[in-house]
């Protein structure tokens, strides 16, 4: 028995029953649009962590940075004070100044030099060098303290 179909469309146009539509298998091999939110939103989220550890990790370079500047400009000052207490009596002395390099002028110095009490007749002098700087709003300071 032969069965034709006469419809409105044409011959051979209709669809059977057993085929599954090509949209529901191209529908399963896409993301939907909530996925692709979500995914946006954890690497949005990633991307702004990423930044704010960079940023630290600039502030805490440039920390280190200036440490080792004050460290370096203190034991200066202090080689500077340790000749000076070498070569004549000094009692007690306290000083206070910038440093002259124009890459220093940020950083400034506090000096003081005392004599303790003498331990069984051994002169003791305490040089102790500061270098200070601001952080922001923070006063920030190395110190030294040397014992001769």
């Amino acid at each position: 028995m032969n069965h034709q179909r006469s419809g409105g469309r044409g011959q051979g146009s209709g669809i059977s029953t057993g085929q599954t539509s090509s949209l529901v298998s191209h529908r399963s091999s896409g993301f939907t649009l909530l996925e692709v939110m979500v995914a946006v939103a954890i690497l949005g989220m990633v991307l702004v962590t990423l930044l704010g550890v960079k940023n630290r990790s600039m502030q805490d370079v440039m920390t280190a940075d200036r440490i080792t500047t004050a460290t370096l400009l203190a034991t200066r000052k202090m080689n500077e004070a340790l000749v000076t207490a070498g070569t004549r009596t000094v009692l007690e002395k306290e000083d206070e100044g910038e440093f002259p390099e124009e890459e220093f002028k940020e950083y400034t110095w506090k000096q003081s030099i005392s004599q303790l009490q003498p331990v069984e007749n051994v002169k003791i002098t305490e040089i102790r060098v500061a270098v200070l700087w601001k952080e922001g709003t923070r006063q920030e300071m190395v110190e030294l303290l040397s014992y001769e």
